[in-house]
């Protein structure tokens, strides 16, 4: 759908868009990269690299649901929800594969493993599928920004939260 947005209206359903962006780019690429190649002398960087995705993921879907009582716009609205989903889907993922990791590094000599098979289990079925789906986010969330920024709501954001919830639509739709 397109809507006559204001700039204003833009930057505030942008905002969500920006701070999974960062997750996923400056914490899951650049933290992730310093924290591996620190992970023989502490595990600081990882824990504070989980501590601060958590802390993000909590503030997108905390804010997008705290917008479905406040915010006027149903062009926000739909982008914030939007983002939102994705938060909720990258915090399942994270937590589903982060703890098979943890658990396959920590516990898998633990088991009777070798140090080498249990680091390919964590770093394989763990780590593998993650990045790829993180890869996946941030086209979608650079895709959902770009239309953002132009003043159109995705389908699959304008899905999330019906029309009749009291929107000002003009009844202009768009293909994407």
């Amino acid at each position: 759908m397109n809507q006559p947005v204001t700039a204003a209206e833009i930057k505030r359903a942008d905002k969500l868009h920006s701070a999974l962006l960062f997750d996923f780019i400056v914490v899951h690429v650049f933290l992730f990269l310093l924290a591996l190649s620190m992970i023989k002398s502490t595990f600081v960087p990882i824990y504070f690299m989980v501590t601060l995705s958590l802390t993000l993921l909590g503030f997108v879907i905390f804010s997008a649901q705290r917008s479905l009582a406040t915010e006027p716009s149903y062009f926000v609205r739909c982008h914030q929800l939007l983002a939102a989903k994705r938060a909720k889907l990258f915090m399942l993922l994270f937590l589903i594969t982060g703890s098979f990791t943890a658990l396959m590094l920590i516990g898998g000599p633990k088991l009777g493993m070798s140090p080498i098979a249990s680091k390919a289990l964590a770093f394989g079925i763990g780590q593998l599928p993650f990045m790829v789906a993180l890869l996946t986010l941030v086209v979608l969330q650079f895709d959902a920004s770009h239309q953002c920024k132009a003043g159109k709501i995705p389908t699959s954001a304008s899905a999330l939260l019906p029309a009749a919830e009291g929107q000002e639509s003009n009844g202009q739709e768009s293909n994407g």
